[in-house]
């Protein structure tokens, strides 16, 4: 035997051929329990078949335990329900932990980046809300005094009166002042504040040109069909009465009824 031959045998402890025959035995029996690497030849299920057997060597029976990833913001809403099902899916994947662990890390950090942004937007919203709100406060206190005043007072008043008439006439138009940032969008309590000073004034003006006598609007009359100058609903007498008491009414209602309001001398 060479050398080399010799420092084989020795190194595995080969002393006569019996030793060597008993060690090849033992090589053919580990051999036999190999899974082998499928390859260049073999078809997309016999790899599918060689990863699902290897990955039942690492796969966690009770299923994974994922660590949270550093830097989440302290209020972040962590999805404990939906980290169990995709545990459920990265086991039937056959996903190695550390890479289940990578992927649950990349899932995470993504939703608290989207979270992050969110909160930053209505942070920023708030921010400009309050702000709009308080420059139409103090626009209003200018231009009508202190809020204990009575100007201050019946503004408002009047601007409530009419928006609370609009809307049970039909006419609901908190919405579309809220989408034209007049007013703030509701609040959890659904409070909202105004943050445009203008809406105040349109509706005290409204309230006075059509609900200031008795709260009836000629858009009311009109819309239910009472508009004593409509042809289908004439009433001679509401028509005397309202040119006397309200010639804006009454131009209103003559023009909702589609006539001219110089026959009526206005």
């Amino acid at each position: 035997m060479s050398e080399n031959d010799r420092a084989l045998a020795a190194d595995n402890g080969w002393e006569d051929a019996a030793s060597v025959l008993d060690s090849y035995r033992a090589l053919q029996e580990g051999m036999n329990n190999m899974v082998m690497l499928p390859d260049e030849a073999a078809n997309p299920e016999e790899h599918s078949a060689f990863y699902e057997d290897i990955s039942k060597s690492w796969t966690p029976k009770n299923g994974y335990r994922f660590a949270m990833p550093e830097g989440l913001p302290e209020s972040f809403p962590y999805d404990q329900a939906f980290a169990e099902e995709a545990s459920g899916w990265f086991k039937d994947a056959g996903l190695h932990p550390d890479a289940a662990q990578r992927l649950h890390d990349s899932w995470v950090g993504k939703m608290a980046e989207q979270y992050a942004a969110h909160e930053q937007q209505v942070h920023s919203r708030t921010e400009a809300e309050n702000h709009a709100a308080e420059t139409a406060h103090q626009e209003l206190v200018r231009e009508y005094c202190e809020v204990e005043s009575d100007a201050y007072q019946n503004v408002v008043a009047k601007a409530d009166r009419a928006l609370t008439s609009l809307k049970a006439a039909g006419l609901d138009i908190t919405g579309w002042f809220a989408d034209k940032g007049a007013l703030t969008q509701p609040d959890p309590a659904g409070l909202q504040r105004v943050s445009d000073p203008m809406a105040v004034k349109l509706l005290a003006f409204i309230h006075d040109r059509s609900f200031a006598e008795d709260g009836l609007s000629g858009i009311t009359d009109a819309s239910q069909g009472t508009n004593p100058f409509d042809s289908g609903s004439l009433n001679l007498k509401e028509q005397s009465e309202v040119l006397e008491r309200n010639p804006s009414r009454a131009r209103q209602m003559i023009v909702v009824a589609g006539r001219d309001p110089k026959l009526f001398r206005l």
